[in-house]
């Protein structure tokens, strides 16, 4: 398998980059006929399933536009990996493009690179170096390539109402080694009615720290102290703070701008109701991390809360904003909604919907977990342990799933970042992985 794998390294890099090069934003094109999620999300998904039938699988199969399906192997039993090819908006702050899938130092350039594309990639040519080991397979295994997972995991919802759950499956759009649970997450968004000078609009996804705030005062903007780590422009009515954007499941790896912004505004000299608006969620939001004025910050085995807010606009209308909030298992998603309803109340705020999604956990001596640490810690020669993460993965829709990779330990994890990228080294150790795990786990002994 090996083998199989270098000789075809650098085919592997040429179709990660050309999939990495087409635009396939989770919904950011409206739906066509046998397109669900638009035109550039069918093209990264018609052009996944043509690196497969290069790659010399037979049974390869488009699921209506919503998802993919690769399929090897014979039994009773499958064995499903799942890898998603819709991605994040790129933002700004790229040295290189973003859509680019350029190569640089041994790494390749561009949004999807980590999420999920890179994994997508190594999965299929995982696959294909069992095929060509000639290894008697005891469960069917097919690669499940979704196209929705940014937004709201249509892509698999379609494909388990077509197809059903597999007997047990692994998605490789985490951390390394095997993330065996994965905490709530809870996404609300707000609204105030009103009449505002202020005109503001950031944010790309629920789930995407801002790095870049631009807000327009109904008033010359002054000079103030930003919060450390932030620059700040202010050129005539307006002001533009920069920070660093990031995954909203990891806001100690980002630098939120709209949180620093709103520190910035409230030293401005703003009219009513724009001072009000601006105090109000300043003194809610500061530049916590963890929802401390909530007094939702709470830790369990499961992991630490973490609360972001991500999205915010002020327009001639009123004001709304969305946050996300990672939570452990100890808190209730209905009990963090009456709290944050009660104190968004208090200024005026009003909730109109929400995003609910539980948690998920698979126990360590399960033969899923277990075995996929057999593999990790044998290849990499370590004896780590199963990880809890923020993060959301298809694993928490399927009964017998988890993560398994990519990111590797103790790197910093560049999903949802400007310049995401991937090492080179690290695909290929990524696509070793993932071969001896199916081997592992559909293979004959």
């Amino acid at each position: 398998m090996k083998e199989f794998i270098e000789g075809t390294f650098n085919s592997q890099i040429r179709d990660l980059q050309r999939l990495v090069s087409v635009r396939s934003v989770s919904r950011g094109e409206p739906a066509m006929p046998g397109k669900p999620f638009g035109k550039s999300v069918d093209e990264a998904l018609q052009t996944a399933l043509s690196i497969a039938r290069n790659l010399g699988f037979e049974n390869v199969r488009n699921l209506d536009g919503y998802a993919g399906v690769i399929e090897y192997g014979e039994g009773e039993e499958t064995l499903g990996i799942l890898a998603h090819l819709d991605v994040v908006p790129a933002g700004e702050g790229w040295t290189y493009p973003p859509f680019g899938a350029q190569l640089h130092g041994g790494r390749i350039y561009g949004r999807g690179t980590l999420d999920d594309k890179g994994a997508a990639v190594s999965a299929m040519y995982a696959l294909a170096a069992v095929k060509e080991s000639g290894v008697r397979m005891r469960r069917k295994v097919r690669i499940i390539l979704g196209t929705d997972e940014e937004i709201g995991s249509l892509g698999v919802a379609h494909y388990l109402k077509v197809e059903g759950p597999p007997t047990l499956a692994f998605t490789p759009d985490a951390e390394y080694p095997v993330v065996n649970s994965e905490m709530g997450i809870l996404q609300a968004t707000y609204r105030r009615e009103g009449t505002y000078g202020i005109r503001v609009s950031v944010g790309t996804a629920a789930n995407v720290i801002p790095g870049v705030v631009t807000a327009t005062l109904p008033v010359p903007a002054k000079e103030t102290l930003i919060p450390d780590g932030f620059t700040a422009c202010f050129a005539g009515n307006t002001v533009t703070v920069t920070g660093r954007g990031g995954h909203a499941s990891m806001p100690s790896f980002a630098k939120n701008a709209l949180q620093a912004m709103l520190q910035v505004l409230r030293e401005q000299e703003l009219p009513e109701p724009d001072a009000s608006l601006v105090n109000g969620l300043s003194s809610l939001w500061a530049m916590d991390l963890h929802g401390e004025r909530f007094g939702i910050d709470v830790s369990d085995e499961s992991g630490r809360t973490t609360y972001s807010p991500d999205m915010f606009t002020v327009d001639e209308t009123g004001a709304t904003f969305t946050c996300d909030c990672r939570h452990p298992f100890s808190l209730q998603a209905e009990d963090l909604l009456k709290t944050w309803d009660a104190a968004y109340g208090r200024i005026g705020f009003s909730r109109v919907s929400e995003v609910i999604k539980p948690g998920h956990f698979l126990p360590a001596d399960s033969e899923l977990v277990s075995t996929l640490m057999r593999v990790y810690n044998t290849i990499n020669r370590s004896d780590s342990k199963p990880l809890t993460m923020g993060g959301g993965t298809y694993a928490r829709e399927l009964p017998n799933a988890v993560a398994f990779g990519i990111v590797r330990e103790g790197d910093q994890n560049l999903c949802h970042v400007p310049d995401e990228s991937v090492a080179l080294d690290d695909l290929r150790f990524n696509t070793e992985v993932m071969a001896e795990a199916i081997r592992e786990l559909a293979a004959y002994k």
